[in-house]
């Protein structure tokens, strides 16, 4: 079973629907879930992804021109921002 332990959140559905359908375009794993609240408020969707795919991820974001909120690493119950 794949750990996803990097969240993103975005700022529209419409784009955490871009992110996953770019995402599996590239091949690159992740899961679709609903944003923990206490981390974001802005769209309803996450994508969780693995660790090892981050820079990955975020070159494509950048090449396909998605943009995202935030970026948090699960830490048991915790969460925390990662974004640069």
């Amino acid at each position: 079973m794949k750990e996803y332990n990097l969240v993103f959140t975005f700022y529209s559905t419409h784009l955490a629907l871009k992110f996953e359908r770019e995402l599996k375009s590239a091949e690159i794993n992740l899961r679709i879930t609903p944003v923990p609240r206490h981390i974001s408020s802005s769209c309803g969707l996450s994508g969780r992804i693995n660790d090892q795919d981050l820079e990955k991820v975020r070159a494509l974001c950048e090449e396909k021109n998605i943009e995202y909120e935030a970026i948090y690493k699960i830490d048991g119950d915790n969460f925390v921002n990662i974004s640069k």
